[in-house]
């Protein structure tokens, strides 16, 4: 009930948060009429450069994209505008719509770049590099556009003098706002976006990018494109930046190339630092804070400013390191929750016990399908090099659908390389993998999952700092497309690993056979058709083992298992066909007991000491 209820409060909120709008811009309307025009016209810029600074904490603080190129979109956006503005608005009398070219612009500006990078499998640092580089490319080729020749139709680009005679925001006859109503524009302007960004966040396509930063292969895994999310959040992002860009040419009617400069992209990152990463709100007190200092060091700080700032900084990152808002956030919780703390299970373990025998497993593995589709998975000749290193030697494993098979093998002998081709997380060198009658050989891990395939890995894959709640959630949105299901399918889940009540703890707070559980409960909460599971017991006490078994024996009753594992006694329990794997190849296959017996296992991995203790 608590989880239908989800949407509901979603949309109670929206009435409180349109209220906070309508107070944000009433309070800039008194404003603007009792503050002098020179405090009204820097108030302004202030909330231009909000806008900018909560472009980037959507990004880097929601997205997970640390990303120097908001200062080159935010030029490209001014740019645009005033290219707009001066074409069209002696014709149309206005320039809103030049406002909307301007964020339109350097959203396909950050489209195409994020393209090639997302969809080029760019790592993280190497994202920071190139959009640096990009901004201080569009830094050298915009000042040496001072030729005439270098023009839009009537607007010349101006090189490094900039480019002046930029209209200001007009509406409607060519009336153009004055100081005062600027600033109620800008504020308005920057309380609209934060709105609807902290909406969207609360929106399946937020949840998602929460994932995405918290954990990028376990929201791959699910079954998410994750390019997919990246680029169309860096693209986002581009648009809001372009907004801000363009705001910022209509507010000083001129622009030259220093919005591409080193220091307007390093002063972004420096806004979101103060102000908090993660925090909308953090993002325009961030921009308060450093240009309210700024402004105050102007007249007397003189060469100081620079020097005090850094200090500001530093001091904020080593004793704030959250940021001053998500800070004062903590601290207010932290107040507020002194109280007798929340009660949960004794252990996991019971409360499992006692809620499984009720909870409809079928339902939760069909969701995906409607209907039971255990699908068999094999490999056919697999062979995998790592340069002149032979890990997997023409492998062929074949497991029927519904039915469990477990591998084993000493460590190297290719078992977790064979355990990865199936995956998609490598690449055979040779060899083909078949899901059903599929060939999914070059299918990526994100596709492999949506046809079916859920994946456990060896270290718990989880989203560490979201609730628990939180993360079946994503697990079931990817199997169930929609809000309503999504909550039921992971309301089941959560009740079928027994942690119904720890629903909002985060998952960190977990021990770790409690990982291994929930890691185990999203990818059933996936309707998988197959599940690969990587050493699912290890780290566990011989109880929780045994509930284990019983959980993968459960669902091995709609869907086909493979499991890795070097747990004997797991094994034994698990009572399932057994392949052993030996430098790279098939070494053995057989139940447990049929390779006790085998002398060649004994000798290469069991050993006769193991085999004694897992006979007696």
């Amino acid at each position: 009930m608590q989880r239908q209820s989800r949407g509901r409060r979603l949309a109670d909120r929206l009435p409180r948060e349109v209220a906070y709008f309508i107070a944000i811009a009433l309070g800039a309307l008194v404003l603007s009429q009792v503050i002098p025009d020179f405090r009204a016209y820097e108030w302004s810029l202030w909330a231009v450069y909000g806008i900018l600074a909560l472009s980037f904490t959507f990004v880097w603080g929601h997205a997970g994209i640390f990303s120097f190129g908001q200062a080159a979109f935010f030029g490209i956006g001014a740019y645009a505008y005033g290219v707009a503005g001066i074409n069209l608005s002696p014709t149309t009398g206005e320039t809103l719509s030049a406002l909307l070219i301007g964020a339109a612009v350097a959203a396909a500006a950050a489209g195409l770049l994020g393209y090639f990078i997302f969809y080029g499998n760019v790592g993280d640092v190497y994202v920071a590099i190139i959009t640096l580089a990009v901004t201080l490319v569009l830094l050298t080729f915009m000042s040496s556009t001072a030729d005439p020749k270098y023009r839009v139709g009537d607007a010349p680009l101006g090189g490094y003098n900039g480019m002046a005679g930029i209209p200001p925001i007009m509406y409607g006859s060519g009336v153009a706002l004055d100081t005062a109503e600027m600033l109620i524009f800008c504020v308005a302007a920057a309380a609209g976006i934060a709105l609807s960004v902290r909406i969207l966040l609360r929106r399946p396509f937020g949840r998602i990018l929460a994932g995405v930063r918290e954990n990028e292969l376990r929201t791959q895994l699910l079954g998410y494109d994750v390019r997919r999310y990246k680029l169309l959040a860096f693209s986002l992002a581009g648009a809001i930046a372009g907004f801000a860009g363009g705001l910022y040419a209509a507010w000083g009617m001129f622009i030259n190339p220093s919005v591409f400069s080193l220091q307007q992209a390093a002063m972004v990152a420096i806004w979101v630092l103060v102000g908090g990463k993660d925090s909308l709100l953090g993002a325009f007190a961030g921009v308060a804070i450093v240009q309210g200092l700024s402004s105050a060091l102007g007249g007397s700080g003189g060469s100081w400013t620079p020097i005090v700032l850094g200090v500001v900084l530093i001091g904020v990152v080593l004793l704030l390191p959250k940021g001053v808002v998500p800070s004062i956030a903590d601290a207010v919780s932290r107040v507020m929750r002194r109280k007798k703390p929340q009660q949960v299970p004794t252990t996991v373990l019971e409360a499992g016990q006692e809620q499984r025998s009720d909870i409809d497993l079928e339902g939760m593995l069909t969701a995906r399908t409607g209907r039971v589709a255990a699908q068999s998975i094999r490999g056919e000749n697999l062979t995998k090099r790592f340069g002149g290193v032979h890990a997997l030697n023409g492998v062929d494993i074949d497991v029927p659908d519904g039915t469990v098979r477990a591998l084993i093998g000493p460590n190297g002998a290719g078992k977790s390389t064979c355990f990865n081709l199936l995956v998609g997380r490598y690449a055979p060198t040779s060899g083909r993998v078949y899901l059903g009658d599929d060939d999914i050989t070059k299918l990526r891990s994100d596709t492999r999952a949506r046809r079916g395939l859920g994946i456990k890995m060896q270290v718990p894959s989880y989203y560490h700092d979201l609730s628990v709640d939180e993360n079946m959630w994503l697990a079931s949105y990817a199997a169930v497309p929609n809000v309503k299901g999504a909550d039921e399918q992971a309301a089941r889940a959560l009740r079928w690993i027994g942690m119904q009540e720890r629903a909002a703890l985060p998952a960190s707070a977990l021990s770790h056979g409690e990982h291994q559980w929930l890691e185990i409960g999203m990818v059933v909460a996936g309707s998988p058709s197959v599940m690969l599971l990587d050493e699912p017991t290890a780290g566990m006490s011989r109880d929780e083992t045994h509930h284990t078994v019983a959980m993968i024996n459960a669902v091995s009753r709609y869907s086909t298992v493979v499991v890795v594992e070097h747990d004997m006694e797991f094994l034994r329990d698990l009572d399932a066909p057994v392949t052993m794997f030996h430098q790279g190849l098939v070494f053995a296959s057989g139940s447990i007991e049929e390779l006790r017996q085998d002398e060649r296992v004994l000798d290469t991995y069991l050993g006769r000491g193991v085999s004694a203790d897992v006979a007696g």
